[in-house]
């Protein structure tokens, strides 16, 4: 076998997994407001006024003057959720300026989850003990890794790998037996969904049991060649990379834009795996790859995609305050480059320092300067990602400029003949219905069913006016069009609408 594996260790403990998103999702959106907005009020270092502390978890669940502030799971029921929407004129929070849209639905999701809080300490100020910084480096996680020596076994026969025989050297602790080697189908299936998510077939199977009873060592290793070699390879597994990195090819966020380019780094991903990319490689081109000189335009073009890494994700591009879109995207860039690279949730420093790793607050905008100062968005009043052109040969430049000529050219001969249009009807009008040919049935013929509008304001309609069903009650309302035919024939059926910009393009016609 000619590739190594880097193994993606996953966490099965559902509960923690949970609490961690919850707990995440409380530093992040949650307390900063809490410190901004409510514990000049509310909080041990000040005045609590209303005899309610929201700086402990304790606090908000003891309630103060109105009862208690959060029910946890039920948002229209608690008096924080009342209070910092401004529905009642008497209960504002704050009471000079509201929470943006924004802000007052993250509480609402908050509390709609269970209001998850970790603050569970009521001696907590904005003094309090700090974590020590350096008893949190010497965690084994910071720690550089080191060969361990190998375990003493009882049961030495076992044992074929060193990973064999750490397992075996736990089994023997608890004293349990290894269990039995897997027979020959089952390991081949085993093989086949581990490496490319896909089942051997029927003739796979049959060949590799002929050759495992042959020589079981040889044949696997050839089974896992070939699988490696497999494209589904990278596909089975670069599926793995993509979902750690937040990959989708639409925004989210706001309202959701399409990323129509975002597959190039879906193949990026896929491709790093089926050539054994060295992941050293594969970490630089994503955080960098625009900054990496030399190489062949083929790995220019790489290079190029992998940093979609920074622009993928959740973003609200449509939010006005620019300088807070800038530093929410540097914040989601560097967020998912701690879970990603390192296993830490780097974005809790955005607001304080780290109440578990060896993060503060100074590290993270130290970070977040190298980060801002990349272009990834370009503004408008709806923001847009940065987007680069790849580099192409001379050829390619040449082919290119000639399809913006013919598409240039193009352009301008409709222009043309739109403006010509426009001199040869410049005031359309209303078309007499007796001055068409074969059977005619107009609007005020019709039978409608629901409330309709008739206008005059696109001209060039046929009659005395249209109708239109002014974009509500869609699927409720109907206009049927009744004709008798002179006699048995074939009829070709013809609908004609007002033309506008606003029209609908799927409206069903049912002819019977």
């Amino acid at each position: 076998m000619y590739r190594l594996f880097t193994a993606l260790v996953m966490i099965t403990n559902a509960a923690w997994a949970a609490d961690s998103a919850e707990f995440e999702f409380f530093e992040k959106k949650i307390r900063p407001v809490l410190v901004s907005e409510c514990y000049q009020c509310h909080s041990k270092e000040e005045k609590v006024k209303g005899e309610l502390r929201l700086d402990w978890k304790g606090g908000w669940q003891k309630g103060g003057e109105s009862g208690v502030t959060i029910i946890p799971g039920r948002v229209g029921k608690s008096i924080l959720i009342q209070a910092i929407r401004h529905a009642d004129a008497d209960l504002k929070m704050p009471p000079k300026k509201k929470l943006t849209p924004e802000q007052i639905a993250d509480f609402e999701k908050w509390v709609a989850m269970g209001a998850p809080d970790p603050r569970t300490n009521s001696e907590a100020t904005a003094e309090e003990k700090k974590l020590d910084l350096e008893a949190a480096r010497q965690f084994w996680a910071f720690q550089p890794v080191k060969k361990p020596s190998r375990p003493i076994l009882k049961n030495k026969s076992w044992a074929l790998t060193d990973i064999d025989r750490f397992i075996l050297s736990e089994l023997e602790k608890k004293e349990l037996n290894p269990v039995e080697d897997a027979d020959h189908l089952t390991l081949l299936r085993r093989l086949y969904f581990d490496l490319i998510g896909l089942p051997p077939t029927s003739d796979q199977m049959k060949a590799f049991v002929e050759a495992a009873q042959a020589n079981k060592k040889n044949a696997v290793e050839k089974v896992v060649d070939e699988l490696l070699a497999s494209p589904h390879f990278g596909e089975r597994w670069g599926r793995h990379w993509l979902d750690v990195v937040r990959f989708s090819e639409s925004t989210g966020g706001g309202r959701t834009l399409l990323m129509k380019e975002a597959w190039r780094y879906r193949d990026y991903v896929i491709n790093a795996f089926n050539s054994d990319k060295p992941y050293t490689e594969f970490i630089r081109e994503q955080i960098a790859g625009d900054l990496i000189d030399g190489g062949t335009l083929e790995e220019q073009r790489e290079r190029l995609t992998a940093t979609a890494f920074l622009l993928l994700g959740p973003t609200n591009y449509e939010l006005q305050d620019k300088t807070v879109l800038e530093m929410d995207i540097v914040d989601e860039q560097m967020d998912t480059m701690g879970k990603t690279f390192m296993a830490l949730t780097i974005g809790c420093a955005r607001c304080h320092d780290h109440k578990f790793d060896p993060i503060r607050t100074e590290d993270y905008y130290g970070m977040a300067g190298i980060f801002k100062g990349t272009k990834v968005v370009v503004h408008s009043n709806v923001s847009k990602w940065n987007e680069r052109p790849l580099p192409i040969d001379a050829a390619q430049e040449a082919e290119a400029k000639n399809i913006a000529a013919l598409i240039a050219e193009r352009k301008k001969a409709i222009a043309a003949l739109k403006k010509k249009l426009n001199k040869t009807n410049p005031d359309p009008t209303p078309v007499p219905v007796a001055s068409l040919p074969g059977i005619v049935v107009d609007d005020l013929h019709a039978k409608l069913k629901g409330a309709w509008t008739r206008s005059t304001s696109s001209k060039a309609f046929v009659g005395e006016n249209y109708i239109h069903d002014k974009a509500s009650g869609k699927g409720k309302k109907s206009a049927t069009y009744r004709v008798s035919f002179p006699g048995d024939a074939k009829y070709e059926v013809r609908v004609s609408y007002a033309h506008g910009t606003n029209r609908a393009r799927k409206v069903p016609v049912l002819i019977r």
